[in-house]
């Protein structure tokens, strides 16, 4: 899809708004959902990486909890491939979630929508009552908390499966070294561009980019302390199983 050129791609906060905020405006929602989320690169093959590792745990995937739902594209893409009899979505984002709730409106089986904030667990006993779950599933979410939510999150995700059940955090990591950044935003900026389709000069997307709003509430982790969050929670075959410079799909899974 083209960017149009009346979408600003990156949010931007305004003066009186908090930084993680700028994701409860309409505008930003928009902006992201048709812009920079359709530049992400091999976007497809990070889901081809998520229905393998579902397929060789032979998971009956039926119950289905999405954390940092956004407009439920993850979940949506679950949806169409298994027979699910539940779904809970978790989003912060109140226009995020009406979005989502246009694509599940006419869902055959029961769709929940939780208002709720990863950084803190006034949540959790809401989705507890809706469990256990066959699949817990984040994509590009949980960066947006700190590591210590991270890793307190990651044992309630735990909680949340029941024995046998899978999750799958589908993530913007912390790379290396500065240099592997830098080649992160060129990848980024690339795609942009591509989507852009000329509607939007490269050097405005430049500008664009290095001025995002989004970059300052990222709160990025290594892959490997992630891995060590996860098993240190008790998940089995932990790995991560699809890295691209600073994305990347971990997945954990609850013993039966």
């Amino acid at each position: 899809m083209v960017i149009p050129s009346n979408v600003t791609p990156f949010p931007v906060a305004a003066p009186d708004e908090g930084q993680l905020d700028v994701w409860k405006r309409e505008s930003v929602v928009r902006g992201f959902n048709h812009g920079s989320r359709r530049a992400i690169p091999l976007a497809a093959q990070q889901l081809d990486v998520v229905y393998r590792v579902l397929e060789v745990h032979e998971l009956t995937v039926e119950r289905v909890l999405d954390l940092g739902a956004g407009d439920g594209f993850a979940a949506a893409s679950i949806a169409d491939r298994y027979a699910l009899d539940h779904l809970v979505l978790v989003d912060f984002s109140r226009p995020m979630l009406d979005e989502a709730k246009s694509h599940f409106q006419d869902a055959p089986f029961p769709v929940e929508f939780i208002d709720a904030d990863l950084r803190d667990d006034s949540w959790w006993a809401d989705v507890e009552r809706s469990g256990p779950f066959d699949l817990v599933i984040s994509r590009f979410a949980i960066h947006h908390i700190p590591d210590e939510a991270k890793e307190k999150l990651y044992a309630q995700v735990f909680r949340f499966l029941r024995p046998g059940g899978v999750f799958i955090n589908i993530e913007h990591v912390k790379s290396g070294s500065p240099v592997l950044h830098e080649a992160f935003d060129r990848l980024m900026i690339e795609g942009i561009v591509r989507q852009s389709e000329g509607e939007q000069s490269r050097d405005a997307i430049v500008a664009s980019y290095k001025a995002r709003q989004d970059k300052d509430v990222n709160i990025l982790s290594p892959v490997e302390t992630q891995l060590d969050w996860l098993r240190s929670s008790g998940f089995a075959d932990v790995d991560c199983v699809f890295k691209l410079l600073e994305l990347a799909v971990l997945t954990g899974r609850r013993p039966s």
